[in-house]
């Protein structure tokens, strides 16, 4: 016991030291069991973003622009674009891996290209393409669905009612079967705001995350103030479920 005070009072003495292992015990701790195996920079991780199709998009065509004002700038021959709530939640989850030491083997993939990929630990943006639709099919472990019309508890099949002037979003860590203990996310909701809502309340609650569920799968549905954004995304914890 006498080893111990010492070695506490070194710690306390050091801030620097302190500091990291306050860091690591009450974020990167938790933030690993969430994340599991994604983390490790061995393993390769797919983050799966839709993509949108422009028609005709050549030099006689309508062009888009890059900005808005008077310096914007027309540009032909753009065959796909990405949605703005999955693109900032691409950069949302890579400073989060970032922070986690994991920088390589991450790969951005189109859903229109990357929809008969399964046997990769995954990240899918988004709740409603048809490569979340299968994702609830193909998963083990999930705990919600969503289509063009609701939110669905997965086991029951029970409708999730939803209040008017908020946004909805599922946060789901399930089984990938394809890889045995391989995991599979999807950060996605109910319309535009239940995406973001989702990426947003994820990232910044990730650590809450693991300390609440550890290492196992789970299901939570946040939402989001339409008046006030993703910023305003809460967790409604009556719906939380953790697979055994």
């Amino acid at each position: 016991m006498e080893y111990i005070g010492i070695i506490w009072d070194i710690v306390k003495s050091t801030p620097k030291v302190f500091g990291s292992i306050r860091d690591w015990w009450s974020f990167k701790r938790p933030t690993s069991k969430v994340l599991g195996r994604i983390i490790d920079e061995k393993i390769e991780v797919k983050i799966f973003v839709k993509d949108f199709i422009v028609p005709d998009n050549t030099n006689s065509s309508p062009k888009l622009s890059s900005q808005e004002g008077p310096t914007t700038q027309l540009h032909p021959n753009i065959e796909k674009v990405w949605a703005e709530a999955e693109a900032r939640g691409v950069a949302e989850l890579l400073n989060l891996l970032g922070d986690m030491g994991k920088r390589i083997n991450l790969e951005i993939v189109e859903m229109s290209s990357g929809y008969d990929i399964w046997n990769k630990d995954m990240i899918v943006l988004g709740a409603q393409a048809m490569k979340c639709m299968d994702f609830y099919e193909v998963m083990e472990n999930v705990a919600y669905s969503v289509d063009e019309r609701n939110i669905y508890d997965k086991e029951s099949g029970k409708v999730i009612q939803r209040e008017n002037g908020y946004g909805y979003g599922l946060i789901l860590k399930a089984k990938n079967p394809q890889l045995g203990n391989g995991i599979g996310f999807l950060l996605g909701g109910y319309g535009v705001l239940g995406t973001q809502a989702a990426i947003y309340y994820f990232t910044k609650n990730v650590a809450n995350l693991g300390k609440l569920f550890g290492d196992k799968y789970f299901g939570v549905i946040v939402r989001a103030k339409v008046s006030a954004g993703k910023q305003s995304a809460s967790r409604l914890t009556k719906y939380d479920k953790v697979f055994n």
